[in-house]
């Protein structure tokens, strides 16, 4: 089944322009955007005054500070335009070790939101912390292999990196071991 799409403004993300263009689309895939004509397509809507953009992807999101659980987190940001959100579930796994990992990998599985995770690297977030649990990079290597995990979630704990603390560092040699993306926090110098 292909739709046209004709006469929207078309962003183009690359070089900043917005141009009045047709989308030809087959299936859920944009075969192209330019000229094409009615006959090339099923079903042709006329979206003038509508803009066409890709789908926005937030990259740093805990889907669980929410409050909603990741079907009605995708209900409330798919109709602005969020197509793909890369989740920590910090939060979750503080509480509930790698089952609240297991349980957002599960409920965020077939959504029509592309959920992506990134596992949390400082459960608990810090040593005096009385959270309900702990993971250490032997829990995480597990889930370094499945598809949708991106890498080692912000890792908060720089003090431990510069100090080169060995349950930090196995957990980034894990990440990098698996070809993970390894997303950090920084400490901030500021400017006098």
């Amino acid at each position: 089944m292909k739709t046209l799409l004709k006469n929207g403004s078309v962003v183009n993300v690359f070089t900043g322009e917005v141009r009045r263009e047709n989308v030809l689309i087959g299936d859920e895939t944009i075969i192209g955007v330019g000229e094409y004509s009615d006959t090339e397509a099923d079903t042709v809507k006329d979206i003038s005054g509508c803009t066409v953009t890709p789908g926005f992807i937030d990259g740093h999101i805990h889907i669980e500070s929410t409050m909603l659980s990741p079907s009605e987190f995708a209900k409330a940001v798919l109709p602005h335009g969020t197509t793909a959100v890369v989740a920590d579930p910090h939060e979750i796994a503080n509480v509930c070790g790698t089952k609240g990992i297991d349980f957002m990998l599960a409920m965020s599985e077939g959504l029509p939101l592309t959920v992506f995770i990134n596992i949390p690297s400082c459960v608990p977030a810090m040593p005096l912390d009385e959270s309900g649990a702990e993971i250490l990079a032997a829990d995480m290597t597990r889930y370094f292999r499945l598809p949708r995990v991106l890498g080692l979630a912000e890792m908060m704990n720089y003090p431990g990196v510069l100090a080169g603390d060995k349950q930090v560092m196995d957990k980034i040699a894990a990440a990098k071991a698996a070809g993970k993306v390894i997303d950090g926090h920084a400490p901030h110098r500021a400017e006098r």
